[in-house]
């Protein structure tokens, strides 16, 4: 290294950037983030060639992040400069290598071999339009591709002085106080993450793949609806139905923004099957990754024997004639009956042109005609003494 600073940057091939090739984890959730840049500050953890360096602190709870690979590597792989996951889908190398079938090329060992084939990839345009750009995404990366920024991941790292019982700073310890877990997943090292080779965190995404299961068609063959969850407030019928139209065609589409859920329905049991094999476990709408599930056969009500509850109970007590409950009035409820009273208003058969048919049955004749306007009583009919506050009047 101490030679190699007196010859020229520019024809020694040493990067010098202005902004680093980050993925939206590790940027953090502010957009507007203060980095420190050093130029040719330190050396690629891959290929040993000078480069810039950034650093900065993606939250006010997180740790401070440093790129530790050069920008030519990243483009070779597709990778960020931080924590090597891949830009498009943050899965490992190795998960997304196996995934599209790629053979996983290598730099050379010595540093003129590795600085020899990065030189050719940028004169060949390989590093400014990757082949990971091109490449069609398959069944395994959409189940396993992460929708959304984790940022858990940038939390501050645990104390050492925590782990030996000897720190004393407390909440005010900037580093966090936890037990550090063991096992494989903890013996990962960042070559092998570059390079996709026995990397296990990759060993455990595609185990969880394999063991992914797929919808079961229901038995029933009448159920062609689907069952969409998780929906957020932005997705509407509309982006649905562009998702689930190209399996067959669609019967009705319904949206449940109280449930945050929605109700696909096909007219065809072969379309609904043929959608839910398409989109099991993969199924993502304006970023959001949406659950996807067979629905149920509805129950259909039923209905209620004749003669019985207490709209019938009291139907019964009008027509033998209940005294002392005028129309406008609620009838009791029947013993033994739920429900509250019963209003005569509730039953149809109690209002319009049937009403007035009844009585006409009843009293023999025309119905009474309603009195004149202003609430005055009319004249009693010739031969019928007045009333007693007209007679009083008299």
């Amino acid at each position: 290294m101490a030679g190699r600073l007196l010859q020229d940057p520019e024809q020694d091939g040493w990067e010098r950037s202005d902004f680093p090739i980050v993925c939206s984890t590790c940027l953090g959730p502010n957009p507007f983030v203060r980095m420190q840049r050093i130029e040719y500050g330190g050396q690629c953890h891959i290929s040993n060639r000078p480069y810039t360096v950034f650093r900065w602190r993606p939250g006010n709870d997180a740790r401070y992040k440093k790129t530790i690979i050069c920008q030519e590597v990243a483009k070779a792989k597709n990778v960020c400069q931080v924590c090597l996951l891949d830009l498009d889908y943050g899965l490992p190398v190795e998960v997304r290598d196996k995934a599209l079938g790629m053979a996983q090329e290598s730099l050379p060992e010595s540093d003129p071999g590795k600085e020899y084939a990065l030189n050719r990839m940028q004169v060949e345009g390989g590093l400014d339009r990757s082949a990971y750009d091109t490449a069609k995404p398959n069944e395994v990366l959409m189940r396993l591709r992460r929708t959304e920024p984790y940022y858990a991941r940038n939390r501050a790292r645990i104390c050492s002085f925590f782990v030996r019982g000897e720190c004393k700073r407390g909440a005010e310890c900037p580093y966090r106080h936890e037990m550090p877990t063991g096992g494989p997943l903890s013996e990962q090292n960042i070559k092998d993450r570059y390079y996709g080779v026995n990397d296990p965190v990759a060993a455990k995404l595609l185990d969880r793949a394999a063991k992914m299961s797929k919808l079961t068609p229901p038995e029933d063959q009448t159920i062609c609806t689907l069952f969409v969850g998780g929906l957020t407030g932005d997705i509407s019928e509309d982006d649905l139905r562009d998702q689930f139209y190209p399996f067959g065609e669609l019967r009705s589409v319904k949206k449940v923004a109280s449930r945050n859920c929605a109700f696909v329905t096909y007219a065809t049991r072969a379309a609904a099957e043929k959608a839910a094999d398409e989109l099991a476990n993969k199924l993502t709408v304006k970023g959001h990754r949406l659950k996807l599930l067979w629905g149920k056969p509805q129950q259909a009500p039923q209905p209620a024997a004749p003669g019985t509850g207490a709209a019938a109970a009291a139907a019964a007590g009008r027509s033998a004639g209940a005294p002392g409950f005028p129309s406008y009035m609620p009838m009791p409820a029947a013993p033994g009956a739920s429900g509250a009273n019963y209003y005569p208003s509730m039953d149809p058969n109690q209002a319009g042109s049937y009403r007035q048919q009844q009585q006409q049955q009843q009293h023999g004749g025309p119905p009474r005609p309603p009195g004149p306007p202003g609430g005055r009583r009319p004249p009693p009919p010739p031969g019928m003494p007045p009333p007693p506050a007209a007679a009083a009047r008299q």
